[in-house]
């Protein structure tokens, strides 16, 4: 609390009008579990002092699979082989890939060196195993190793790879991508490794997606110093990692040979989950971890070496998090509930931030299929929901929105993360009513004009607020630079000071500069 009221007295001394409050616990006010009164104080805090208080609203991420993991929007996996091992009392999963090519680099520079980037080779006196590694040593520019193979679609894999380094600096980052063509990305994560690291292994499971072929790429990108080697990069068809069994992810096992034939959970076999989603949060702590073995029960018809099939859905955890179902009827009905109780505890509320930002997976669980939507069109039938919902609590109350998820600058594309299909064209179904968080801060200008509806494709004129500083380190020329993007294009209603590493150090030196350059932004736009 007194960090908090520190923080409050700061903002109302440099002259902000008000505060929105983020906090994982406004998912949770629904729950008799959890305590209000914290946030009460503050909130009756900040209003003492004479902020306008907004919550944010509308997770659709962590908070709400705190209460059910399986709600998770699972992509599809479809016809996984399993095997009924020798002794007829487990279930295997049948690896179906041969094998990355020279993944020791024991082979020289077979295999994974076509880019013939700078500072990239293989180095015979370091290595993790075997004699030999490649090696990216005080590369001048972007320093890449690459391979291209044959994958199944829509099967789970798993990658593990391992680096290594001295006095390294630079930035390194793994991408899994389809048919040869980046924007069909399957893993984009950043690796960050140490200055002087020993061996590290490096794991993920991912999904193959559409596509009969995927392309590793990683390395350095931008130079690097030091050195950097990898080493012993492997690939093998797996199964059953963060699997999911909620209502929106039905399983099915059948005889690979006779589809037809469908096994029965309880009775053929012991029933299938993820022991790491079973027990306590957090649920998504890692990107690969062993998955369960499937006993086989006495009391079915499976037989040694007998080869079944398995559908079934997994999540894929995409730089850390996860994303709700967006169909699943849990999630669903807990949204009403929680809608409910956000407003008894905010009743004067200057408005709702609604949380649908960075939205990196959508539209894969059956649920969602069955729907026969876009995921620009699911997008927005369950943002205006949400939108009726909030509206049906507090008929007068703003609403506003993360601008990257219906900004074509930004995220309403086609290929965004792990999206299935386009997002182009979210922004038509976004009521008119709906206030921007701009805060596309390398692009503002552009995205600006979008929302201002310079554009025929997003005709629709909305006040924007722009989200700004994101930790530049220098709030006065954030808010001088922001406002100076935007001079000429109507409808900016004010600036936010937008923090994700809680620096509050240029609070108010970010007013202050907003405030020295709102007179001339107002007189671009008479």
């Amino acid at each position: 609390m007194q960090s908090s009221e520190a923080l409050i007295d700061r903002a109302a001394a440099a002259g902000y009008t008000g505060m929105v409050l983020w906090d994982s616990g406004i998912e949770f006010l629904q729950d008799s579990w959890w305590n209000r009164s914290y946030m009460m104080q503050v909130v009756q805090y900040a209003q003492s002092k004479g902020l306008a208080v907004m919550p944010a609203v509308a997770s659709n991420g962590y908070e709400i699979l705190l209460e059910n993991p399986n709600w998770a929007e699972g992509q599809r996996v479809i016809g996984t082989q399993f095997r009924v091992d020798a002794t007829g009392k487990a279930l295997q999963v049948v690896d179906s890939f041969p094998g990355l090519v020279n993944s020791s680099f024991e082979e020289g520079r077979t295999g994974w060196f076509a880019y013939g980037d700078a500072g990239v080779g293989v180095d015979n006196t370091v290595s993790h195993s075997g004699r030999a590694s490649a090696l990216i040593a005080n590369a001048p520019g972007n320093a890449r190793i690459s391979q291209r193979f044959a994958v199944q679609p829509w099967r789970q894999y798993h990658l593990r790879l391992f680096y290594k380094t001295r006095n390294f600096q630079g930035f390194s980052q793994l991408e899994i991508f389809g048919d040869n063509n980046i924007a069909y990305n399957r893993v984009n994560e950043q690796l960050r490794p140490g200055t002087n690291q020993e061996w590290k292994q490096v794991d993920y499971a991912f999904n193959s997606g559409p596509h009969s072929n995927l392309t590793i790429l990683t390395g350095v990108w931008g130079g690097s110093k030091g050195s950097y080697w990898l080493d012993d990069i492997s690939l093998e068809e797996t199964g059953l990692v963060y699997v999911l069994r909620g209502a929106s992810t039905p399983l099915s096992v059948y005889d690979a040979d006779n589809p037809a034939h469908i096994y029965r959970e309880n009775i053929d076999f012991a029933a299938i989950g993820d022991p790491q989603l079973a027990g306590q949060p957090p649920y998504f702590k890692d990107y690969w971890h062993q998955p369960m073995v499937v006993p086989v029960l006495s009391t079915g018809s499976l037989r040694p070496n007998q080869l079944v099939g398995m559908n079934w859905y997994a999540l894929q955890v995409v730089i850390g998090a996860a994303s709700a179902s967006l169909t699943d009827p849990g999630p669903a009905q807990r949204r009403i509930k929680n809608a409910a109780a956000v407003a008894e505890v905010f009743p004067n509320a200057a408005g709702f931030l609604f949380g649908y930002d960075e939205m990196r997976q959508m539209n894969s669980t059956a649920s969602a299929k069955a729907r026969n939507m876009t995921p620009a069109q699911l997008l927005d039938w369950h943002f205006n929901q949400t939108h009726s919902i909030f509206r049906g609590l507090r008929p007068h109350a703003p609403i506003y929105a993360w601008g990257d998820m219906f900004d074509p600058n930004m995220n309403a594309v086609n290929n965004y993360y792990l999206v299935e299909g386009d997002l182009t064209g979210s922004w038509t179904g976004l009521p008119a009513d709906v206030i921007i968080m701009n805060w596309n801060l390398s692009n503002l200008h552009k995205s600006a004009a979008w929302f201002a509806g310079r554009n025929s494709q997003q005709p629709v004129r909305r006040q924007q607020v722009i989200a700004g500083y994101y930790d530049s380190g220098d709030g006065g020329e954030a808010a001088k630079s922001e406002l100076a993007q935007v001079g000429g294009i109507s409808g900016v209603i004010g600036l936010m000071y937008t923090t994700w590493n809680d620096d509050y150090s240029q609070l108010g030196t970010f007013a202050a500069a907003a405030r020295a350059n709102w007179s001339a932004y107002q007189a671009s736009v008479r």
